[in-house]
């Protein structure tokens, strides 16, 4: 894992306010993948604060201001490493 996407990584689990293990977060390589997560441990913790689309919305956000990038460019398929270029 690179920096950047440490980075990002520490900004999710502020935003979100939780841990997020590293077997985990190795196997997290898409957004889509980290939504399911976040949403999953979210629902498991019995938080309010699971709705699947705001979840999505605050993690974008999240991901578009630690990377510059577009909402628009941050969508379920991308993958954090090729199509983010995070390292």
């Amino acid at each position: 894992m690179g920096l950047d996407t440490v980075e990002l990584l520490m900004a999710i689990e502020e935003g979100f306010g939780l841990g997020i293990p590293n077997e985990a977060a190795e196997r997290l390589t898409t957004v889509g993948d980290m939504h399911a997560y976040l949403v999953s441990e979210l629902a498991r913790l019995g938080r309010p604060d699971r709705d699947d689309v705001r979840v999505y919305e605050k993690m974008r956000d999240i991901i578009c201001h630690q990377t510059g990038l577009k909402p628009d460019e941050v969508v379920p398929t991308a993958s954090f490493v090729e199509d983010l270029r995070l390292d």
